[in-house]
């Protein structure tokens, strides 16, 4: 670079320079710009002394150069040209410790998603465990308690033999008294116990079984066919919840309980609703609010 360039260079007006004599030039006073631009006298001198340092970031520098500009309608592009390039960062060392921190979480993370893992899969195996293994009270009792009749039939049927084979016959030595007795074998005692034990148990099974055929008589079946996505919760007249979520579109969704039911729809003019085969209107309910209403509608 010769002496001439360099004497050029130096000889430009900077940034400030520019500033101050447009401003001087249109005859406008320091305190007159306070007001518009929202800065003090002060910082306006600091402005177009170059001193950037003491104006904040080098954004809010270019900020202020353009609403400078506006005010006195001059074109800012030029002037923000000739701003200094600010200065590149140097923290290698701050970025390595970050970079390591967000290593250590995403690895901490992995490894407490494995720990759930881990845990659910050791629950789950307990719970089927146990539920395998679990059998209901009513039917240990009634298992126990047949066993029990048939052994105790056998063994009245074992003392009724012996007794039999040790009588003397009564009917040769004391021919004047004949005895006729009929033997009873132990088949036939256990038969009649186990009549006896299983009898009430065929009759709670025949009661359950009639029970299951009347509640099914009274069970209605909802069927939805969802065009788009939407909310929706069901409980059945005996207050159990039947359905509950977000149902995306597409679905199609059939529950059954019994009626009535209490239906709540996040969008219902989305979603097509049939109880028992039948279609129901539920165009009536204002748009974009809750549905709430009881299946089947009252008229």
């Amino acid at each position: 670079m010769t002496e001439e360039t360099t004497q050029q260079q130096s000889d430009e007006p900077s940034v400030g320079q520019l500033l101050k004599a447009h401003r001087e030039q249109a005859n406008v006073s320091l305190e007159s710009l306070t007001g518009p631009l929202k800065l003090s006298v002060s910082q306006l001198q600091r402005l177009e002394s170059d001193e950037y340092k003491s104006l904040g970031p080098i954004t809010f520098v270019k900020g202020y150069i353009k609403n400078y500009c506006r005010e006195l309608k001059v074109d800012s592009a030029p002037i923000l040209a000739k701003l200094p390039a600010p200065p590149e960062p140097t923290k290698p060392a701050n970025m390595q410790s970050f970079s390591r921190r967000t290593e250590k979480e995403a690895h901490d993370s992995r490894l407490m998603l494995v720990s759930y893992i881990i845990l659910a899969i050791v629950i789950g195996s307990s719970a089927l465990w146990f539920w395998q293994n679990a059998t209901p009270i009513d039917e240990q009792t009634s298992t126990i308690n047949i066993e029990n009749s048939i052994l105790d039939s056998q063994q009245k049927g074992n003392e009724l033999n012996n007794a039999n084979t040790a009588q003397p016959r009564q009917d040769i030595i004391e021919p004047s008294r004949p005895v006729v007795s009929t033997p009873i074998t132990e088949e036939q005692v256990s038969l009649d116990e186990v009549a006896n034990v299983t009898a009430p148990v065929a009759s709670s099974i025949q009661q359950a079984a009639s029970n299951t055929d009347e509640q099914n008589d009274n069970t209605s079946t909802i069927d939805m066919a969802f065009n788009d996505e939407s909310w929706v919760e069901i409980h059945d007249g005996e207050g159990e919840r039947i359905a509950f979520g977000v149902k995306k579109a597409g679905y199609k969704m059939t529950v059954s309980g019994v009626a009535p039911f209490s239906v709540v729809l996040g969008k219902h003019d989305v979603v097509s609703i049939s109880l028992n085969g039948e279609s129901v209107d539920i165009s009536a309910f204002p748009k974009n609010r809750l549905a709430k209403f009881k299946l089947p509608l009252a008229e």
